[in-house]
């Protein structure tokens, strides 16, 4: 499901195009978002965190889901799913911490762990990233800069502009 609507951006861009060929714009560059950040589902992520404490989440956790921990050798590993005593997600939602004093007793992480959570819910920079992106899509005419007697142009750098686009998002991811 689309986060933003052909009239909400109708509403932002001045245009003529149709409103089928606007959804299929913004399905467009909500893909290219997801694909940036990661879906606003679950998310499945993957440690390997060795003699830690503090797992730092690529993303801004609301809550976790699930925590599946890999202990002993590799070879014959004892998988556990941890009770949520075993765990502790930060105010911020960017790093798990394990727990000494929980059901499963261990001060440090396994040598495996997979971690399930829901990503803060950021509907509004990305319904704002959808609109600008789209916008660019809309107006772009491959020239920065145009003029007519003595004709002279400017190219513009599409690749970069979206990447500019696409970087305000980076707050809740860590780099």
């Amino acid at each position: 499901m689309s986060t933003l609507t052909t009239t909400e951006l109708e509403l932002q861009v001045d245009t003529d195009l149709t409103d089928s060929a606007l959804q299929q714009i913004i399905d467009a560059v909500e893909r290219d978002i997801t694909q940036y950040i990661g879906p606003e589902s679950s998310l499945v992520i993957e440690y390997d965190p060795e003699f830690l404490v503090l797992l730092r989440l690529p993303v801004q956790a609301s809550s976790i889901d699930s925590v599946v921990e890999y202990t002993d050798a590799a070879s014959e590993p004892t998988k556990t799913t941890l009770s949520s005593d075993d765990y502790e997600l930060s105010a911020d939602g960017l790093d798990l911490r394990r727990l000494s004093d929980g059901t499963n007793v261990r001060s440090l992480w396994g040598w495996h762990v997979v971690v399930t959570l829901l990503p803060m819910a950021d509907v509004a920079r990305r319904k704002q990233v959808a609109i600008q992106l789209a916008r660019l899509e809309i107006t772009h005419t491959g020239y920065a800069q145009e003029k007519i007697g003595d004709w002279s142009a400017t190219t513009r750098e599409l690749r970069r502009e979206r990447s500019q686009i696409l970087s305000r998002l980076d707050g809740s991811l860590i780099t």
